[in-house]
């Protein structure tokens, strides 16, 4: 009787060494809210573009996705950052007077990947319009 508990003891043991010793899972962190307006003198108070949606971070990407209202020509950057230096930077293309769903998938190839991204909407050429820096939480 003893051989067989110590022999399922060991199976045991060895069993949690296995799980305990595998590769994690990609982690995410809980998705986070971002709104970029651009309020324009010319526009009807509800012809504003705007740029809104959510964040998520996981261990070497992140994702930026969210709904564009384009009044006139618009564009989104966004960038990944950890700490002070920039790991990716993408955009959308430009898009005028319509609505379209717009999703930024960034590389942050580095332990702990990125910390913080930088967003902005631009017009056709180029002038921030509203930006923001979204920390991971």
């Amino acid at each position: 009787m003893r051989k067989v508990s110590a022999i399922v003891l060991a199976t045991a043991a060895g069993a949690g060494l296995l799980l305990a010793g595998a590769p994690a899972a990609p982690a995410t962190t809980a998705a986070y809210p971002f709104q970029l307006f651009s309020l324009s003198s010319s526009a009807p108070a509800n012809e504003n573009s705007y740029y809104s949606g959510r964040v998520t971070w996981y261990n070497r990407s992140v994702t930026v996705d969210g709904n564009l209202h384009a009044y006139g020509c618009r564009r989104v950057y966004a960038t990944a950052w950890a700490k002070t230096t920039p790991l990716d930077t993408r955009s959308s293309s430009t898009h005028c007077n319509n609505d379209s769903e717009q999703t930024i998938n960034l590389v942050a190839d580095v332990p702990g990947g990125s910390d913080h991204v930088y967003i902005s909407l631009t017009d056709e050429n180029g002038t921030v319009l509203d930006s923001g820096y979204y920390y991971r939480p």
